[in-house]
């Protein structure tokens, strides 16, 4: 009697396979061609996420001089990275759809002299978990001026990179010899003109 084997279902598109067709990680089994390469992704942008989740959880114990933070605040924060949709009145949770965690950190670092000045006179005797959901919503408010940050630097990169690569070119091309004449060059304005 011939035994034959049992498919296996894959954890990313549901599909049945044959494990031999089929790599074996984390005792799961990944379509060979997609679904591992996907798999492979969302372990990198976990790890990066706990990454950033630990960095932040860090500076905010650090900043309050705490040696844990409460559940409450825990939430919160996790609240707001995962974001939230509203459908017929409720507060659907969703996945990752918030500001990410540095971002939160970039917002904090921002809101850092308001906090102190609060901390130091209006909040100074509150309780822990009210101390930390008051520079939270702190931080909140500079989520926007920490995007706006975060854009620049991108675009600005974008922009060195543009100009690094033009130059490297017109280099290029001053030290190829041209035996044909005219040379034109990519930076010359003179046919606007």
């Amino acid at each position: 009697m011939i035994k034959l084997a049992r498919p296996v279902k894959c954890p990313i598109c549901s599909q049945y396979g044959l494990r031999e067709d089929m790599i074996l990680e984390n005792k799961r089994y990944y379509h060979k061609e997609y679904c591992y390469e996907r798999f492979k992704k969302k372990q990198e942008a976990t790890r990066i996420e706990n990454e950033q989740w630990d960095e932040l959880y860090q500076y905010i114990i650090k900043f309050h001089d705490l040696v844990t933070l409460s559940v409450a605040n825990i939430t919160r924060l996790k609240h707001l990275r995962a974001g939230f949709e509203y459908k017929k009145g409720k507060k659907i949770p969703k996945w990752r759809t918030g500001p990410d965690y540095a971002l939160m950190l970039e917002a904090y670092r921002l809101s850092e002299k308001n906090n102190l000045h609060a901390m130091s006179t209006k909040i100074g005797d509150w309780n822990d978990v009210n101390q930390v959901n008051y520079t939270i919503s702190t931080m909140m408010g500079h989520l926007n001026d920490a995007w706006r940050i975060r854009q620049n630097k991108k675009k600005q990169l974008e922009v060195a990179k543009r100009v690094e690569k033009q130059e490297s070119n017109r280099d290029q091309s001053l030290t190829t010899k041209n035996t044909y004449g005219n040379k034109r060059d990519d930076l010359d304005i003179s046919d606007f003109v």
